[in-house]
């Protein structure tokens, strides 16, 4: 399926899109179902220029999950290397972020999707790219490891702000080195202070603006 035709099928009602995908050939349905970019809402996309840290609050439903586990792919396909997928819990990056129905292996096609080493909290891509599950739980196996991407999953849920300092000191791969943070609220004391320092980073959220 060519990018036009993307394009096109995108500016479609849904109801008409959805009518021309049971139309198609199993092969191009199928690869129109994981092109992200033209089925996901405006709101549910990246933000565009230069950012440090891409807050989503938002509440349940909304697809926050796949927001992020759609972010890492594309991140990945674009270069980066060393992604770090911290969530409340180990259970939470394994179940939620990793093998989630909205997770990077659902959501990734064949030809795409990592190889998944529980044992080793690892993913690996076919081009190198490896990503790291930590748990906020354990803050300090966050110290040392330096990375080029994160995905954060439901900040508040975090206990020890300590875990998210771990993080941002490790954010150091790379020249442009980006978070992505999902959550349905903002988490109290320490990380609400951070989170609101501009001059630690510049932080986006589609309903919940900071100034830069």
């Amino acid at each position: 399926m060519t990018a036009p035709l993307l394009e096109q099928l995108a500016n479609l009602p849904k109801a008409e899109v959805d009518a021309l995908i049971r139309a198609m050939a199993p092969g191009e349905a199928n690869a129109f179902e994981y092109h992200w970019r033209y089925r996901a809402r405006p709101e549910q996309l990246p933000p565009a220029g230069s950012w440090r840290v891409w807050l989503l609050m938002a509440g349940r439903g909304f697809g926050k999950t796949r927001c992020g586990a759609e972010w890492v792919r594309a991140e990945v396909k674009a270069g980066r290397r060393r992604i770090a997928l911290v969530a409340p819990t180990a259970a939470d990056a394994r179940n939620v972020m990793v093998e989630g129905d909205s997770g990077i292996l659902a959501i990734s096609p064949d030809r795409e999707r990592p190889l998944y080493e529980p044992s080793k909290r690892r993913l690996t891509w076919r081009n190198g790219a490896v990503a790291t599950t930590y748990s906020a739980d354990e803050p300090e196996r966050l110290r040392g490891p330096q990375h080029d991407a994160a995905w954060c999953d439901e900040l508040a849920a975090w206990r020890y702000p300590e875990a998210w300092d771990m993080l941002m000191f490790g954010m150091r791969l790379g020249a442009d080195p980006r978070t992505v943070v999902v959550a349905d609220q903002l988490p109290l004391g320490g990380f609400g202070r951070g989170m609101r320092n501009p001059v630690l980073m510049r932080v986006l959220t589609t309903v919940w603006p900071l100034s830069p």
